[in-house]
């Protein structure tokens, strides 16, 4: 066997079976060869005829130090006649036996081999994240700042054209205004040449006399004796002389000037794009359940209200109730004339949108005012949620084919536009919408009991999350959802009993606060507060749970 496997490897570095080259179980060391090998190996190695004599031993630092290419410091700093033996964990530091007795007694104290292997264990696993975790996001960053600059080259080259259109029409504008211009000069030209009209009809007259007499004078008749020509005056053309024309061109300094200075101005602003959040690399998710209350409703729905606060909503209540962390219930607002509450949103100015059974979308102001700004009818409102833009987004249902999510201004005056979910066949994915909020720009949509839907701006589907991912024993079933600082996506599962947390991509980052972790059964309303990072998720049993999900 040649020595390619292990002299090019040193113990420092990533370790892989001198063999195979695989990372799993290298616990083997021939010293032979010198390499180190996987248990499969080292079983095959010592069959093989050709390696029997070859000396294969358990992978220690010893065994490396001693019979291993790599070469590792081994001799006491303190005492360089004595080789390096052990590892006081108090004070962090190599030591010979010599250290051990004038330094280290009762100290916690580990064997230099076990130490050494446990440092190459951890940077054998940090090795392998470089690629599981921070390549595949390095790349992924790589592939959108190429999206981000084949994006801009588009906006420069559509830019370029306009100034090159608006170019052209300046021209044809330009020449059109000149030819004019000359068309004019053309005109005076032709009234100061009118006279020699005249004077051209005289001539005639002349040579056609001249004719007519010297015929005569040839014939030699006695005709002539009685011809009587024109008098001579009347051979003179009466021309008025015209009075001179002074022509002359000045051209329009206005036009010379915003030539001189632009012919239009490039706007030019930075708008931020979604930034790929380095802290979202490597989320580590840690479920720790802080605290439970019962509320005084079913909770349906959960719309956070920042300083540890969050207003509960249910099925058959028209009140709202604000509570703490503590479970107090701070404050209620019962919507007159609403009946009873679906869902809730709050906008920047505090004021709550709030859509109701009776298909009436109203307003609560800050001071309680209860006022109806959309009728939904003949659809039921669901879900709501307000943009970034301040648009009031409502999820229009109980139409069969005819139900989509409807974007309103927001005065709630005008319908903006419809969302039906449009995929690359034409077909449309939103049918039956629950819920919505915004992430990003996109819009993601929960299908009542099916799936969750992502449209862009312009209503094309980006991707569909069916729970399929999970792998649990029963169907997905989504019922509300939220979004967090990383724009991932937290949606509940009332069959499951637990949260898909999704990211902005529509890929399952991990199944979480589930049943084992919170206690909690038919999981509904959900909400984040980004601020702690806590998440609340209540059910129908009037049953709200506060946890921690993120280290």
């Amino acid at each position: 066997m040649s020595n390619n496997g292990a002299s090019s490897i040193p113990p420092q570095t990533f370790v892989e079976c001198g063999i195979c080259k695989g990372n799993a179980n290298i616990s083997w060391f021939c010293k032979n060869c010198p390499t180190s090998l996987c248990d499969a190996c080292a079983t095959t190695h010592r069959k093989e005829k050709q390696f029997k004599s070859h000396t294969i031993v358990e992978r220690t630092y010893t065994v490396l130090r001693l019979f291993g290419p790599a070469k590792i410091a081994e001799q006491c700093e303190v005492h360089p006649e004595k080789d390096i033996s052990s590892y006081c964990n108090d004070c962090d530091v190599p030591c010979c036996i010599s250290c051990l007795v004038q330094n280290h007694q009762r100290h916690e104290i580990s064997t230099i081999e076990d130490k050494y292997l446990d440092a190459e264990k951890r940077l054998n696993v940090y090795y392998k994240q470089l690629d599981t975790d921070v390549r595949p996001t390095v790349d992924e960053m790589e592939d959108q700042a190429r999206e981000d600059v084949k994006e801009d080259k588009f906006t420069v080259e559509k830019v370029i054209n306009d100034i090159n259109e608006f170019r052209k029409d300046f021209i044809q504008n330009f020449n059109r205004s000149c030819d004019d211009l000359i068309t004019k000069v053309n005109q005076i030209s032709k009234k100061s040449t009118e006279a020699f009209g005249g004077i051209e009809k005289s001539k005639k007259m002349i040579e056609s006399l001249k004719k007519e007499i010297e015929g005569k004078i040839e014939r030699g008749k006695l005709d002539i004796i009685k011809y009587q020509p024109p008098k001579l005056e009347s051979l003179i053309p009466t021309i008025k002389r015209r009075k001179k024309v002074d022509i002359s061109f000045e051209p329009s300094m206005k036009v010379l000037e915003v030539i001189k200075e632009s012919v239009g101005e490039i706007k030019s602003k930075e708008i931020e794009r979604e930034e790929m959040d380095r802290s979202t690399m490597l989320i580590s998710v840690h479920v720790q359940k802080l605290h439970s209350f019962r509320s005084k409703i079913g909770v349906a729905s959960l719309t956070t209200a920042g300083n540890n606060m969050a207003w509960v909503m249910a099925f058959g209540s028209p009140t709202m109730y604000l509570y703490n962390d503590k479970g107090t219930t701070v404050r209620s607002v019962t919507v007159e004339g609403g009946e009873r509450i679906n869902d809730m949103a709050i906008t920047q100015s505090g004021e709550m949108i709030v859509t109701c059974t009776d298909m009436k979308v109203r307003r609560v102001s800050v001071s309680g005012k209860v006022s109806t700004m959309i009728d939904t009818a003949p659809f039921d409102c669901y879900g709501v949620c307000v943009t970034d833009k301040q648009e009031i987004v409502v999820c229009m249902s109980d139409q069969g084919d005819k139900n989509h999510v409807a974007v309103y201004s927001s005065d709630g005056r005008g319908k903006l536009r419809e969302i039906r979910g449009r995929d690359g066949q034409g077909e449309h994915l939103i049918t039956h919408p629950y819920c919505v909020v915004q992430n990003g720009q996109d819009l993601c949509v929960v299908n009542d009991g099916s799936n969750v839907v992502c449209v862009d701006e312009r209503d094309n589907v980006r991707w569909v999350y069916d729970g399929k991912q999970a792998k649990l024993g029963r169907s997905f079933d989504p019922c509300g959802i939220c979004v967090d600082k990383y724009n991932n996506l937290l949606v509940t599962d009332g069959v499951n009993h637990c949260v898909h947390y999704i990211d902005r991509e529509g890929g399952l980052i991990q199944v979480i606060l589930t049943q084992e972790q919170t206690g909690l059964q038919d999981h509904w309303g959900i909400c984040v507060d980004d601020v702690t990072g806590h998440v609340w998720v209540g059910n129908s049993l009037k049953k709200v749970v506060i946890a921690k999900y993120l280290k």
